[in-house]
Protein backbone atom coordinates (compact mmCIF):
# COMPACT_ATOMS: atom_id res chain seq x y z
CA UNK A 1 0.00 0.00 0.00
CA UNK A 2 2.86 2.31 0.54
CA UNK A 3 4.45 1.19 -2.56
CA UNK A 4 0.84 2.73 -4.60
CA UNK A 5 0.76 5.72 -2.84
CA UNK A 6 4.20 6.59 -3.71
CA UNK A 7 3.56 5.58 -7.13
CA UNK A 8 0.66 8.47 -7.03
CA UNK A 9 1.74 10.69 -5.54
CA UNK A 10 4.67 10.62 -8.73
CA UNK A 11 1.79 10.46 -10.83
CA UNK A 12 0.15 13.85 -9.08
CA UNK A 13 4.01 15.55 -9.85
CA UNK A 14 4.43 14.70 -13.26
CA UNK A 15 0.39 15.88 -14.38
CA UNK A 16 0.52 19.01 -12.32
CA UNK A 17 4.22 19.82 -13.13
CA UNK A 18 4.34 20.69 -9.19
CA UNK A 19 6.26 19.14 -6.06
CA UNK A 20 4.13 16.28 -4.48
CA UNK A 21 4.96 17.93 -1.36
CA UNK A 22 2.58 21.09 -1.32
CA UNK A 23 4.48 24.37 -1.17
CA UNK A 24 3.93 27.03 1.37
CA UNK A 25 0.59 29.25 -0.12
CA UNK A 26 0.95 32.48 -0.61
CA UNK A 27 -0.96 34.75 1.19
CA UNK A 28 -2.34 38.24 0.13
CA UNK A 29 -3.37 41.02 2.08
CA UNK A 30 -7.63 40.58 3.13
CA UNK A 31 -9.54 42.85 0.36
CA UNK A 32 -11.91 45.52 1.90
CA UNK A 33 -15.09 43.43 1.13
CA UNK A 34 -16.41 40.18 2.64
CA UNK A 35 -14.63 36.95 1.31
CA UNK A 36 -15.99 34.71 -1.24
CA UNK A 37 -18.64 33.04 -0.34
CA UNK A 38 -20.78 35.61 2.46
CA UNK A 39 -22.03 37.59 -0.53
CA UNK A 40 -21.72 35.83 -3.52
CA UNK A 41 -23.28 32.28 -4.43
CA UNK A 42 -23.17 30.63 -7.84
CA UNK A 43 -26.71 30.55 -9.75
CA UNK A 44 -28.60 27.92 -9.40
CA UNK A 45 -29.14 25.47 -11.76
CA UNK A 46 -25.60 26.86 -13.91
CA UNK A 47 -25.11 23.08 -14.81
CA UNK A 48 -22.05 21.88 -17.34
CA UNK A 49 -23.70 21.35 -20.76
CA UNK A 50 -21.47 17.90 -21.34
CA UNK A 51 -19.68 15.24 -19.00
CA UNK A 52 -16.65 16.29 -20.09
CA UNK A 53 -17.09 20.20 -19.60
CA UNK A 54 -16.95 20.19 -15.57
CA UNK A 55 -13.39 22.32 -15.45
CA UNK A 56 -14.74 24.94 -18.03
CA UNK A 57 -17.83 25.36 -16.04
CA UNK A 58 -15.91 26.01 -12.85
CA UNK A 59 -13.82 28.33 -15.16
CA UNK A 60 -16.95 30.22 -16.43
CA UNK A 61 -18.45 30.63 -12.53
CA UNK A 62 -14.92 32.00 -11.25
CA UNK A 63 -15.56 34.45 -13.39
CA UNK A 64 -18.99 35.34 -12.73
CA UNK A 65 -18.20 35.66 -9.00
CA UNK A 66 -15.36 38.30 -9.56
CA UNK A 67 -17.11 40.17 -12.41
CA UNK A 68 -20.41 41.40 -11.36
CA UNK A 69 -20.90 42.87 -15.28
CA UNK A 70 -20.23 39.56 -16.68
CA UNK A 71 -22.86 37.64 -14.25
CA UNK A 72 -25.16 40.32 -14.99
CA UNK A 73 -24.78 39.09 -18.60
CA UNK A 74 -25.30 35.30 -18.31
CA UNK A 75 -28.21 36.17 -16.44
CA UNK A 76 -29.88 39.05 -18.51
CA UNK A 77 -27.95 39.35 -22.00
CA UNK A 78 -27.42 43.43 -21.62
CA UNK A 79 -24.52 44.96 -20.80
CA UNK A 80 -24.03 48.70 -21.32
CA UNK A 81 -23.50 50.00 -25.06
CA UNK A 82 -24.40 46.71 -27.25
CA UNK A 83 -27.51 44.84 -28.35
CA UNK A 84 -29.30 42.51 -25.81
CA UNK A 85 -28.38 39.10 -25.89
CA UNK A 86 -32.00 37.10 -26.89
CA UNK A 87 -30.39 33.51 -25.92
CA UNK A 88 -31.50 32.42 -22.55
CA UNK A 89 -29.85 32.25 -19.83
CA UNK A 90 -28.95 28.84 -19.37
CA UNK A 91 -27.70 28.56 -23.12
CA UNK A 92 -25.86 31.28 -22.74
CA UNK A 93 -23.97 29.79 -19.96
CA UNK A 94 -23.89 26.50 -21.83
CA UNK A 95 -22.48 27.93 -25.22
CA UNK A 96 -20.10 29.89 -22.88
CA UNK A 97 -18.71 27.23 -21.13
CA UNK A 98 -18.04 25.17 -24.77
CA UNK A 99 -16.29 28.43 -26.07
CA UNK A 100 -13.93 28.17 -22.91
CA UNK A 101 -13.38 24.71 -22.77
CA UNK A 102 -12.17 25.06 -26.80
CA UNK A 103 -9.90 28.13 -25.91
CA UNK A 104 -8.42 25.74 -22.62
CA UNK A 105 -7.49 22.73 -24.45
CA UNK A 106 -5.97 24.40 -28.02
CA UNK A 107 -2.51 24.71 -28.83
CA UNK A 108 -2.40 28.56 -27.91
CA UNK A 109 -3.58 30.03 -24.67
CA UNK A 110 -6.22 32.75 -24.43
CA UNK A 111 -3.26 35.16 -24.33
CA UNK A 112 -1.59 33.93 -27.36
CA UNK A 113 1.23 31.80 -25.54
CA UNK A 114 2.10 28.32 -26.49
CA UNK A 115 0.26 25.64 -24.48
CA UNK A 116 0.05 21.98 -24.74
CA UNK A 117 -3.19 21.02 -26.31
CA UNK A 118 -5.59 18.60 -24.51
CA UNK A 119 -8.02 16.17 -26.26
CA UNK A 120 -11.59 17.62 -24.81
CA UNK A 121 -12.94 14.20 -24.14
CA UNK A 122 -10.28 14.15 -21.39
CA UNK A 123 -11.79 17.08 -19.62
CA UNK A 124 -9.49 20.05 -18.73
CA UNK A 125 -6.04 19.69 -17.43
CA UNK A 126 -5.07 21.84 -14.36
CA UNK A 127 -2.36 23.65 -16.11
CA UNK A 128 -4.48 24.96 -18.57
CA UNK A 129 -7.41 25.64 -16.14
CA UNK A 130 -4.65 27.93 -14.36
CA UNK A 131 -3.61 29.57 -17.45
CA UNK A 132 -7.34 30.78 -18.46
CA UNK A 133 -7.81 32.23 -14.98
CA UNK A 134 -4.61 34.16 -15.53
CA UNK A 135 -6.26 35.73 -18.63
CA UNK A 136 -9.04 36.37 -16.98
CA UNK A 137 -8.74 36.96 -13.65
CA UNK A 138 -11.79 34.57 -11.85
CA UNK A 139 -11.69 36.36 -8.67
CA UNK A 140 -8.88 37.99 -9.08
CA UNK A 141 -8.34 41.07 -11.49
CA UNK A 142 -6.88 39.64 -15.20
CA UNK A 143 -3.18 38.57 -15.39
CA UNK A 144 -2.89 37.58 -11.50
CA UNK A 145 -1.16 34.67 -11.82
CA UNK A 146 -2.19 31.12 -10.96
CA UNK A 147 -0.12 27.95 -9.98
CA UNK A 148 -1.34 24.13 -9.74
CA UNK A 149 -0.74 22.67 -6.14
CA UNK A 150 -0.59 18.68 -6.03
CA UNK A 151 -2.40 17.36 -3.13
CA UNK A 152 -0.15 14.90 -1.85
CA UNK A 153 -1.97 11.21 -0.42
CA UNK A 154 -0.38 12.12 2.74
CA UNK A 155 -0.93 15.38 3.48
CA UNK A 156 -4.27 16.58 2.60
CA UNK A 157 -4.82 18.00 5.96
CA UNK A 158 -2.63 20.73 4.39
CA UNK A 159 -3.90 20.87 1.52
CA UNK A 160 -7.16 21.85 2.93
CA UNK A 161 -5.83 24.51 5.29
CA UNK A 162 -4.37 26.28 1.98
CA UNK A 163 -7.35 26.50 0.04
CA UNK A 164 -9.44 27.56 3.32
CA UNK A 165 -6.88 30.13 3.75
CA UNK A 166 -7.36 30.96 -0.11
CA UNK A 167 -10.95 30.83 0.47
CA UNK A 168 -10.57 33.38 3.62
CA UNK A 169 -8.71 36.17 1.11
CA UNK A 170 -11.18 36.27 -1.34
CA UNK A 171 -10.14 33.15 -3.91
CA UNK A 172 -12.58 31.22 -5.45
CA UNK A 173 -10.85 27.73 -6.03
CA UNK A 174 -11.02 24.69 -8.29
CA UNK A 175 -10.70 21.36 -6.87
CA UNK A 176 -9.66 18.59 -8.68
CA UNK A 177 -11.71 15.54 -7.43
CA UNK A 178 -11.26 11.27 -8.64
CA UNK A 179 -10.30 7.82 -7.68
CA UNK A 180 -6.89 6.89 -5.76
CA UNK A 181 -5.78 6.72 -9.09
CA UNK A 182 -6.80 9.36 -11.46
CA UNK A 183 -8.57 12.94 -11.11
CA UNK A 184 -12.24 12.84 -12.52
CA UNK A 185 -14.01 15.90 -11.88
CA UNK A 186 -13.56 19.48 -11.20
CA UNK A 187 -15.76 21.66 -8.13
CA UNK A 188 -15.18 24.86 -7.65
CA UNK A 189 -14.64 26.37 -3.49
CA UNK A 190 -16.27 29.35 -3.18
CA UNK A 191 -16.60 29.05 0.90
CA UNK A 192 -15.64 27.24 3.67
CA UNK A 193 -13.67 27.23 7.30
CA UNK A 194 -11.74 25.05 9.60
CA UNK A 195 -15.02 22.50 9.42
CA UNK A 196 -15.74 22.40 6.09
CA UNK A 197 -15.45 24.05 2.86
CA UNK A 198 -18.58 25.06 0.16
CA UNK A 199 -18.51 24.17 -3.98
CA UNK A 200 -20.24 24.39 -6.14
CA UNK A 201 -20.55 21.13 -7.89
CA UNK A 202 -21.02 21.87 -11.89
CA UNK A 203 -22.18 18.30 -12.58
CA UNK A 204 -25.82 19.34 -10.21
CA UNK A 205 -25.39 23.35 -10.61
CA UNK A 206 -25.73 23.08 -6.68
CA UNK A 207 -23.34 24.05 -3.84
CA UNK A 208 -22.13 20.67 -1.74
CA UNK A 209 -20.17 20.82 1.59
CA UNK A 210 -17.07 19.07 1.49
CA UNK A 211 -16.39 18.45 5.39
CA UNK A 212 -12.72 18.57 6.36
CA UNK A 213 -12.77 15.36 7.80
CA UNK A 214 -14.09 13.54 4.86
CA UNK A 215 -11.47 15.21 2.50
CA UNK A 216 -8.56 14.05 5.07
CA UNK A 217 -9.52 10.94 4.98
CA UNK A 218 -10.10 10.99 0.90
CA UNK A 219 -14.07 10.39 1.33
CA UNK A 220 -15.32 12.82 -0.46
CA UNK A 221 -18.77 12.74 -1.59
CA UNK A 222 -19.17 14.85 -4.64
CA UNK A 223 -20.23 13.28 -7.86
CA UNK A 224 -19.57 10.24 -7.08
CA UNK A 225 -15.77 11.11 -6.29
CA UNK A 226 -13.39 10.82 -3.44
CA UNK A 227 -9.98 11.76 -3.57
CA UNK A 228 -8.94 15.39 -3.54
CA UNK A 229 -6.28 15.61 -6.17
CA UNK A 230 -5.25 19.54 -7.50
CA UNK A 231 -6.30 23.29 -6.21
CA UNK A 232 -5.52 25.88 -8.30
CA UNK A 233 -4.56 28.40 -6.77
CA UNK A 234 -4.10 32.38 -7.27
CA UNK A 235 -0.62 33.79 -6.52
CA UNK A 236 -1.81 37.40 -5.54
CA UNK A 237 -4.59 39.36 -4.49
CA UNK A 238 -8.31 38.53 -4.67
CA UNK A 239 -10.02 41.35 -5.82
CA UNK A 240 -12.52 41.88 -8.32
CA UNK A 241 -11.31 42.25 -12.07
CA UNK A 242 -11.95 45.26 -14.27
CA UNK A 243 -15.72 45.64 -16.17
CA UNK A 244 -16.17 43.08 -18.90
CA UNK A 245 -16.92 43.58 -22.04
CA UNK A 246 -18.48 41.01 -24.60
Amino acid sequence: MRLLEDLTARLRHALAGRPAVPEPAPVSAPRAQPPIGTHARPVRGWVQPDRRSCGAACLVVSRALGDPSYAAWLETGEVAGRPRDRRTPGRRFADEVLATHVRTNRWIDALGRPQWAWPRGLGTPPWSLARELTATGGTSPPGTGHRVLTVSPRRHGEAYDVVTRAVAHGHAVPLYVGTRLLPRHVVLVVGGDAAALEAYDPSSGRTVRLPREDFVRGHLEVAGWSEPWFAVLARGGATPGADWRP
